[in-house]
């Protein structure tokens, strides 16, 4: 897993506030062989750091910052 792309993903989340599974891979699309694989494997990472989490705002769960997030970003 890119390092780079990790905080590529957050800054995403941020920039957006909530975010589909479906635009973070499209969003790594042309980046990446593999989008949905990295997202899963970044987005799964991400949450266990509390960086991120699932949030279902529209009834489709998406992803959020946390505030531990934020500040990791504004580091």
């Amino acid at each position: 897993m890119n390092n780079g792309f990790r905080k590529e993903i957050l800054e995403e989340i941020l920039r957006k506030k909530v975010v589909t599974k479906v635009e973070l891979t499209s969003f790594l699309e042309n980046k990446v062989d593999n989008p949905s694989s990295e997202i899963t494997s970044i987005t799964k990472a991400l949450i266990s750091e509390g960086l991120i989490t699932i949030v279902s705002p529209i009834g489709e769960s998406c992803y959020a910052i946390t505030q531990k997030g934020m500040r990791k970003i504004k580091v």
